[in-house]
């Protein structure tokens, strides 16, 4: 996901990596006492970075494939960087070299002024179905939608209808990996023609409930609830 996703929007994806662990590069080639980050360098003279402690954990990926087929040259190829939890500028394409560094080096975006923080924080959203067409009182309304929370999983989402006065649970309809978005659907019955504030928040697998403070995309990435208005007719 693009560290300048808004709420509701859609530079978001998932796909199913081939790769080794850069922990199994890094060990191969010997990493020394005071290492604190890795420095990516892409063919485009793009440079990014990360703790070597991220660099070190198992989902961390130097990747050659994506979605059963040879890397695409628009992803990356040969070889680029899968960081999951951390915002797509980490993730560095066309990679050319890895360097091991004893020093807080910045990366592009970072010298821009974004972060430092650079993880995915809770999010999700509503989806569907479309709010041009007023509902009407007393039928079912099926809404969906998606939730993502970096590598940390879904554990629940939670639906608004009444202006967050109250939350009711969601179905996750596919719930996905820890490392992927779930999707989630809530069946509604609105009772009262008029309009409505529809509110989505999620928790994440490590319990931590979404955030309703509103924050804009620079220099850390938007977080807030998702909220939409739907009419209803009698």
């Amino acid at each position: 996901m693009c560290i300048s996703n808004p709420i509701a929007s859609g530079l978001i994806s998932n796909a199913v990596w081939t790769g080794i662990p850069m922990r199994t590069l890094l060990e191969e080639a010997g990493v020394r006492d005071g290492a604190i980050e890795v420095k990516l360098h892409g063919a485009d003279g793009y440079t990014d970075t990360f703790s070597i402690a991220k660099a070190m954990e198992d989902t961390t990926l130097v990747a050659y494939g994506m979605n059963g087929e040879p890397l695409p040259q628009r992803h990356g190829f040969p070889a680029r960087v899968i960081v999951p939890g951390l915002y797509g500028e980490k993730n560095v394409k066309w990679v050319t070299r890895i360097e091991v560094v004893d020093t807080d080096a910045k990366g592009f975006y970072e010298t821009q002024g974004w972060g430092p923080d650079f993880t995915v924080p809770n999010r999700s959203r509503i989806d569907g179905p479309g709010l041009t067409e007023p509902f009407r009182a007393g039928s079912t309304v099926s809404l969906n939608g998606m939730a993502f929370a970096g590598d940390r999983g879904v554990s629940a989402v939670e639906v608004s209808t009444d202006g967050q006065q109250n939350w009711q649970p969601a179905e996750i309809s596919y719930p996905g990996t820890r490392l992927t978005w779930s999707f989630w659907r809530y069946d509604w019955v609105p009772e009262r023609a008029g309009d409505h504030e529809l509110a989505v928040r999620m928790t994440d697998g490590d319990g931590m409930l979404q955030t309703a403070e509103i924050r804009g995309t620079a220099p850390q990435g938007a977080t807030g609830y998702h909220i939409v208005s739907a009419s209803v007719v009698a």
